[in-house]
């Protein structure tokens, strides 16, 4: 998905980068920075996730593998 449409998402879930930052403790450029794809962090994506109601692989295609446990 492109930055734009993330960050459309989150004005329709009524919640700016900016505050996903202060919940986090995190500046607002990192925030911006995962929404753009400039880099990544599980837990950034995860809280936009969680806020827009999106699945990471749908805001983020192939970005962040949903990680299972290795069978014994």
């Amino acid at each position: 998905m492109h930055a734009a449409d993330i960050q459309c998402h989150l004005k329709k879930a009524g919640i700016t980068q900016s505050e996903i930052a202060r919940r986090l403790g995190i500046s607002a450029t990192t925030v911006t920075y995962v929404v753009a794809g400039k880099s990544t962090s599980r837990r950034v994506a995860t809280a936009i996730s969680e806020a827009t109601g999106l699945s990471l692989d749908a805001l983020w295609p192939g970005r962040y593998p949903t990680t299972t446990p290795d069978a014994p």
